[in-house]
């Protein structure tokens, strides 16, 4: 009887679940349908408006009142956008459509910013998404973003930056970054990196000002911004070789030069990473393993040399990108064998490595 009534219990859980399972999928489905009238809708009020405006006529008023109450609630936002994706990026009507219905984006970024995280953090992303603040150089939204910025929540911080970026205003993205800093509410540094490389504007000129102000951000700002640099220009080698070189200098921040140098050839920089690479202070292996990296961009019997003398290093990583530098130099598994010896297992176990990793790299890329 027992064993009855576990099964009568165990059918009943069965069903509801299945009962369950049914009713949120056709949950999903209405909130699909009703999503789908939703962008319909949208796309009909911007195509009437686009008509309007290719006869010479201005957005109705009726139009951007209709957005000011609908917009306001993100389940519209999110069919207004996806309306928006539709709409031809190369067509002078949308580009003043976006124009026109600047003071709406006002009003809603005044709306949006009382809101709770998620529903902010969309709205950022729908402004970043479509690209409208390339027609809205407007100082007051950009102030309510970057208030964005301070909040609790990574996505709306990220979605605010982005938003930011899309600005295209290289004194704005400084003076937020600068804003963060101080608030102690910034991104993981591969996070900023990423955004900072989306930014729409003049990248030379924002990374002038960020050289200008360099020394009054925090490390882990600084060493962000060092990687977004690298990724952009060469032009600062001699500003990257005074950070490598200064002892005083944070330690990130130096690796971070070495690595600007592993992209950009500067003779003078040469000789510095040959002393790196070199050292025997086991404590700050860093320096050395990064600088074999960086020294597959130069050439020369003393590099080789230098390369083949890490390769006996006792640290596993040394030994690793000192190989990795010598094959990029063109020198065959023989030839390296040949260099370092029969005396050190070690550095033979890491070719062995290496030759091995190689062959399977190239089975994969036969396969």
């Amino acid at each position: 009887m027992g064993t009855e009534i576990l099964l009568y219990f165990y059918g009943l859980v069965c069903l509801s679940m299945l009962a369950f399972n049914i009713v949120y999928s056709l949950y999903l489905r209405l909130g699909d349908r009703k999503l789908d009238q939703r962008v319909s809708f949208f796309s009909r009020a911007v195509s009437d408006q686009l008509q309007h405006i290719r006869a010479g006529q201005p957005v109705e008023t009726r139009h951007l009142a209709s957005l000011n109450r609908r917009l306001s609630r993100v389940s519209n936002l999110l069919a207004y956008d996806r309306a928006l994706e539709a709409l031809p990026r190369q067509d002078a009507a949308v580009e003043s459509y976006l124009h026109q219905i600047e003071p709406t984006i006002l009003y809603l970024a005044t709306k949006y910013r009382r809101r709770e995280n998620t529903q902010a953090a969309f709205f950022c992303y729908f402004l970043a998404q479509n690209r409208i603040l390339r027609q809205m150089p407007m100082d007051e939204i950009q102030r309510i973003l970057v208030t964005f910025t301070s909040r609790d929540s990574l996505y709306c911080r990220v979605n605010a930056l982005k938003a930011l970026c899309a600005f295209g205003s290289a004194e704005t993205i400084v003076d937020t970054l600068l804003y963060c800093d101080r608030q102690s509410s910034f991104l993981h540094a591969k996070v900023l990196v990423e955004t900072l490389l989306s930014f729409t504007g003049n990248h030379a000129e924002l990374i002038r000002l960020v050289w200008e102000r360099f020394d009054r951000f925090s490390n882990g700002t600084k060493r962000a911004l060092l990687d977004y640099i690298r990724f952009n220009s060469g032009a600062y080698c001699e500003q990257m070789l005074g950070l490598m070189l200064d002892p005083k200098t944070d330690k990130e921040l130096r690796l971070a030069a070495i690595r600007y140098f592993g992209r950009y050839y500067y003779l003078p920089a040469k000789q510095p990473l040959l002393e790196f690479v070199s050292s025997p202070d086991e404590l700050n292996w860093e320096y050395a393993a990064i600088s074999a990296t960086a020294l597959s961009n130069y050439t020369g019997e003393d590099v080789d040399a230098a390369l083949v003398r890490a390769i006996h290093s006792s640290n596993w990583y040394v030994r690793y990108n000192a190989a990795i530098s010598l094959e990029s130099h063109g020198m065959t598994y023989e030839e390296m064998l040949a260099a370092v010896g029969p005396g050190d297992r070690y550095a033979r176990e890491m070719l062995a490595y290496r030759l091995e990793s190689r062959r399977q790299q190239e089975e994969t890329l036969l396969v």
